[in-house]
């Protein structure tokens, strides 16, 4: 079987999300409908943007970004993308609400984003979104 091949060496942002699989198609079509990103690199990790947030693992996401994202891809943006009831923390019934749970990991989002900006001062942008389960909906909220 052949596939077609874009050589593709700068695209427009980095993006961290988690590998929940409960959530990759919905956040594919946030990232190319709302986002307009139809190429973007892929940071897909247990907790998404927390492996930044936590110094055990933030070396090795930030060595990537710099080599690849920053040095070879050439990016303006970094979105990072936490969601309700992830595995992660514990899902949601380790928290005592849900204010507390989104609480938290927009603690992890904020220090992941200062970290990013401390490290990359030449990004454009970072953006913050958190993923919200309301009923059977997700929205994709804008991190405060």
């Amino acid at each position: 079987m052949q596939y077609s091949f874009e050589n593709i060496h700068e695209v427009p942002a980095a993006v961290f999300y988690c590998l929940d699989p409960r959530f990759r198609q919905q956040t594919a079509e946030f990232l190319k409908g709302e986002l307009g990103l139809e190429n973007f690199d892929q940071y897909v990790a247990p907790s998404g943007p927390r492996v930044l947030a936590q110094e055990a693992t933030r070396g090795i996401f930030l060595d990537m970004v710099k080599r690849v994202s920053v040095g070879l891809h050439h990016i303006k943006e970094i979105i990072l993308i936490a969601h309700r009831d992830c595995g992660a923390y514990g899902g949601s019934k380790a928290f005592s609400n849900r204010e507390a749970e989104r609480a938290t990991q927009e603690e992890d989002l904020k220090i992941a984003r200062e970290i990013l900006r401390k490290e990359f001062p030449e990004l454009e942008k970072i953006a913050l979104y958190y993923l919200e389960i309301v009923g059977d909906k997700i929205e994709f909220q804008e991190g405060r």
